[in-house]
């Protein structure tokens, strides 16, 4: 009797893993197409930027974060209204 009630038991708990192994993963990641989502598709990061309207990279100067804030507090928001205010 105990054995057949240690079957079940086991036949059960095997059971739901199972069921967690086949529909867990599915809840846990989305389901995204991969060429609506640029991110996650077989894009280039730099396509994802040219797409996007301009890219400006910063520059290969600056090696402390104290110059990358520097040049990000003064010189990005000059090149930004450059872009947005293009002179003719």
């Amino acid at each position: 009797m105990a054995i057949s009630l240690l079957i079940v038991l086991a036949g059960t708990v095997g059971m739901l893993l199972l069921l967690l192994t086949w529909f867990g993963s599915r809840s846990i990641t989305p389901e995204i197409e991969d060429d609506l989502d640029p991110i996650l598709g077989a894009r280039d990061p730099t396509a994802i930027y040219e797409s996007h309207g301009p890219f400006i990279p910063m520059p290969a100067h600056l090696k402390t974060s104290d110059q990358m804030v520097d040049w990000m507090t003064k010189e990005l928001p000059k090149l930004t209204a450059e872009i947005a205010n293009p002179r003719t």
